[in-house]
C-alpha cells in the first residue's frame, strides 16, 4: 500500500493577501513621515518610529511573496503592541521623554494608523487560522474582493502622510540668535523706569461655572474686568494662572507697548503654566479704547472667554457725561453684550454719551464683521480703533461694520424724551438657522442690544436696509505724515485658501503670498522706515487684518483715497475681493505679528510677523514649547 501523501496548506487568497500587505504598509509610510518630527522631538522615539515603520514595510511584503501562518500571528502581535502604546500614549503618557507620563494630542494622522492597524487585526487572523478552499478565482472577483481593503488604505494613507508630513512643528523661531551677529533680545525691550502713577490689578485666570456651561475667565467674569486708567498712567498687571493649561495676555491696540509686553506665546514670552503668574507692565500714553485676551491657542482660548476691557481716559477725564464700554462677544446663545443678552446702561435727557463699542465675537469661516446700528439719537464716530478722527460729522442711522478686534466710539446727546438703542445687526449670523429666521422676520427683537436711558424705545427701521458707514469718506480732511510720506519699502500681502494639510489636520488653509504660518517669511524693516502694505484679498471671506505694536494709515481701499479725516487704526478690515493700502511708521523695535483676527483664519495659517532688524527672541513655538500663538 502507498502511504497516502498529506495535503500542502494552500495560501490565503490573493485579495486577502493584498488587503492586508496594503494596511500593513499604510501604517509604515505614517510611521516613516512622522518620524523626523519624533527626532527633533527625542531621538530614541524618532528610531522607534523608524524601526516600526521598517518591520512593517518588510512584513507587507512578506505578506505577499512568503505569506504562512507564522508571519501573520508576529504581524498581528506586533500591531496590537503598537495599538496598545499609542493608546497609552494618548491617554495615560509614556514614562520616558520629553514629556514622561504627560497625554499626547490626537492627531489625524494617529486616527488613520490607528483605524488601519484596527482593520488588518481580523484580516491577520483569518489568514493565520482560516484553512482556504482550493479553487480558480477570477481576476474580476479578485479585484472586486480587494477593492474595500485596497480604498481604504489608500484613502488613510494619504490623509495620514499628507497631515504628518504638515504637522505642527516641534520648534520654530521666527527670529533665532545668529552666531557672529548682534542682535538684542525681545526680552530687552521693556518700559524704561519712570515716576508715573502706577495703577496695578491682578487678573486670576481660572475656570468658573457661568450660564450652565464651563468658561475660561479673567477674575470669574466673561468679558474679565474692565481695566480704566488714566494717560500717562503706568499700567502694572499680574497674571496668576489657575487654568488647566497655559496662557498669556496681549493688549491688544495700545500703541507704543513694549515688544516684550505683547503677550504672545513663542515670540514675546513664555506661555505662563498652569500655577505660576507673569507681571506685565507699561505706560499708557495715548487714551483710547483697547482691550486685552489670550494670545496662546488663541482660536480656542478667547473663545471659551478669556478677554476684557482696557480704556485709557485722557488726562483731563471723560469729555462726555457718561462713558460706557459695549462689549460684543460670544454668548451661550449667540452673541452678548457685557455678558448680556439686552444691557440698561444710565442716562438722562440732555446728556453727553459716549459708547466704546468693542467687537470680541468670534465668527464662523466667512469672517463676518458685527454692525451695530444706533436708533433715536443723532450721533458721531469720534474715534476708531481708540484713534480720534478729525471733525466727524453727525450720522442718522447707520450700519457700522466692527470686524473682530476693531473698536469705534459713538457719541451722541441724549433725547428729550425716550431711550436710545444700539443693535447688533449682524448677529443673527451667529445664531442657528431657526433663531437666524426668527431674526430676520421680527427685525430687531431678539437681537443683542444695549439700551441706553428710560422711556419709550425708538422706532426701528428695516435693519438691513439702512446705509453703511463708510470711514474713508467720513469727517475732515487733515494732513497725516505717515499717508504722504515717500515709502520706504512696499510689500504685497495677498490673502488666499485652498483646501489641504496644515498643523496636522485637513484644512481650509489660508496663506500669505502663498504659504501659510509658520512658513510665510517674515518682512523685515528698519526703525525710522515707512512701510507700506499692498493687501489684496483673493478670497470670499472677510479678513480683519491686525498688526501688533504700531498703528496703520489708510490710503486707499480698491483704489480709491481716503478723502475725509485722516484712518489710523491697528485693525483694518479687508472685505472680499478687495485691496486696500495701508502705511505704518517702524517706531518700535520688536518681533511683531500681522495677523487675520478671524481666529480660524489665523489657526488656519493667516499669519506672519514683521521683524525689525537686529532683534532675536530665545523663545519658540511649536509641540516642544508648548508655545502656540494661534
Amino acid at each position: 500500500m502507498e502511504t497516502p501523501v498529506r495535503p500542502t496548506r494552500q495560501r490565503p487568497g490573493p485579495a486577502l493577501l493584498f488587503g492586508a500587505a496594503l494596511l500593513t504598509a499604510g501604517p509604515a509610510a505614517i510611521h516613516l513621515a512622522v518620524a523626523p518630527m519624533h527626532f527633533q522631538e527625542y531621538v530614541p522615539f524618532g528610531l522607534f518610529f523608524v524601526a516600526a515603520g521598517a518591520l512593517q514595510l518588510a512584513a507587507a511584503a512578506a505578506m505577499l511573496a512568503r505569506p504562512s501562518r507564522r508571519l501573520f500571528l508576529a504581524a498581528g502581535a506586533g500591531t496590537l503592541g503598537i495599538v496598545a502604546l499609542y493608546l497609552l500614549s494618548r491617554t495615560a503618557g509614556v514614562p520616558v521623554g520629553p514629556r514622561p507620563d504627560r497625554p499626547e494630542m490626537v492627531g489625524f494622522a494617529d486616527i488613520a494608523c490607528t483605524t488601519m492597524e484596527l482593520v488588518s487585526l481580523p484580516l491577520f487572523a483569518v489568514a493565520a487560522f482560516r484553512r482556504p478552499r482550493p479553487r480558480r478565482r477570477h481576476p474580476v472577483r479578485v479585484v472586486l474582493a480587494a477593492a474595500p481593503a485596497t480604498l481604504l488604505a489608500v484613502a488613510l494613507t494619504y490623509v495620514g502622510t499628507g497631515t504628518a508630513g504638515a504637522g505642527m512643528p516641534v520648534a520654530y523661531n521666527v527670529a533665532p540668535i545668529v552666531p557672529g551677529q548682534p542682535s538684542t533680545s525681545v526680552d530687552l525691550l521693556t518700559a524704561a523706569p519712570g515716576d508715573e502713577p502706577v495703577r496695578s490689578f491682578t487678573l486670576t485666570a481660572r475656570v468658573a461655572r457661568i450660564g450652565g456651561q464651563n468658561a475660561w475667565t479673567y477674575g470669574g467674569t466673561v468679558p474679565g474686568p474692565e481695566l480704566r486708567v488714566t494717560q500717562g498712567d503706568r499700567l502694572r498687571v499680574t497674571l496668576v494662572n489657575h487654568l488647566p493649561e497655559s496662557t498669556t495676555i496681549h493688549w491688544h491696540g495700545v500703541p507704543g507697548l513694549p515688544d516684550a509686553e505683547d503677550g504672545v506665546a513663542g515670540i514675546t514670552q513664555q506661555a505662563v503654566p498652569p500655577g505660576h503668574s507673569m507681571t506685565y507692565e507699561f505706560v499708557v500714553n495715548d487714551p483710547g479704547t483697547y482691550w486685552y485676551h489670550s494670545h496662546q491657542d488663541t482660536s480656542s482660548q478667547i473663545a471659551k472667554g478669556l478677554f476684557g476691557a482696557l480704556v485709557v481716559e485722557p488726562k483731563g477725564g471723560p469729555t462726555e457725561d457718561r462713558d460706557y464700554t459695549v462689549l460684543l462677544h460670544n454668548g451661550t446663545a449667540g452673541v452678548a453684550v457685557n455678558g448680556t443678552s439686552n444691557l440698561h446702561l444710565a442716562a438722562r435727557p440732555g446728556e453727553r454719551v459716549r459708547l466704546r463699542v468693542v467687537n470680541a465675537v468670534a465668527p464662523g469661516m466667512d469672517g463676518t464683521p458685527e454692525a451695530p446700528v444706533l436708533l433715536g439719537a443723532a450721533y458721531r464716530v469720534v474715534a476708531l480703533d481708540g484713534r480720534d478722527l478729525n471733525g466727524p460729522q453727525e450720522l442718522g442711522p447707520e450700519r457700522i461694520a466692527i470686524g473682530m478686534g476693531q473698536r469705534a466710539d459713538l457719541v451722541f446727546t441724549m433725547p428729550a424724551s425716550g431711550a436710545v438703542r444700539l443693535v447688533d445687526t449682524e448677529s443673527q449670523a451667529h445664531s442657528s438657522g431657526v433663531q437666524s429666521a426668527i431674526a430676520a422676520a421680527a427685525g430687531p427683537v431678539g437681537l443683542p442690544s444695549v439700551t441706553v436711558g428710560d422711556g419709550v424705545l425708538p422706532a426701528s427701521p428695516r435693519l438691513a436696509g439702512l446705509p453703511a458707514f463708510d470711514p474713508l469718506h467720513y469727517g475732515m480732511a487733515a494732513p497725516d505724515p505717515v499717508a504722504t510720506a515717500r515709502p520706504d519699502a512696499s510689500h504685497p500681502i495677498v490673502l488666499t485658501e485652498q483646501p489641504g494639510f496644515h498643523d496636522g489636520s485637513i484644512q481650509l488653509v489660508h496663506e500669505i503670498n502663498g504659504k501659510s504660518s509658520p512658513d510665510v517669511p517674515a518682512i523685515t524693516v528698519h526703525e525710522g522706515q515707512v512701510v507700506r502694505l499692498h493687501i489684496v484679498n483673493d478670497t470670499t471671506e472677510y479678513h480683519p487684518m491686525h498688526l501688533h505694536g504700531h498703528t496703520m494709515s489708510v490710503l486707499s481701499r480698491d483704489g480709491r483715497p481716503v478723502t475725509g479725516s485722516p484712518v489710523r487704526v491697528d485693525t483694518v478690515l479687508v472685505g472680499p475681493h478687495e485691496t486696500w493700502d495701508v502705511a505704518f511708521l517702524a517706531d518700535n523695535p520688536g518681533l511683531w505679528m500681522f495677523h487675520c483676527h478671524v481666529l480660524l483664519h489665523a489657526a488656519f495659517g493667516l499669519t506672519m510677523s514683521i521683524d525689525y532688524a537686529g532683534i532675536s527672541t530665545p523663545y519658540e513655538m511649536g509641540t516642544r514649547s508648548g508655545n502656540l500663538p494661534e
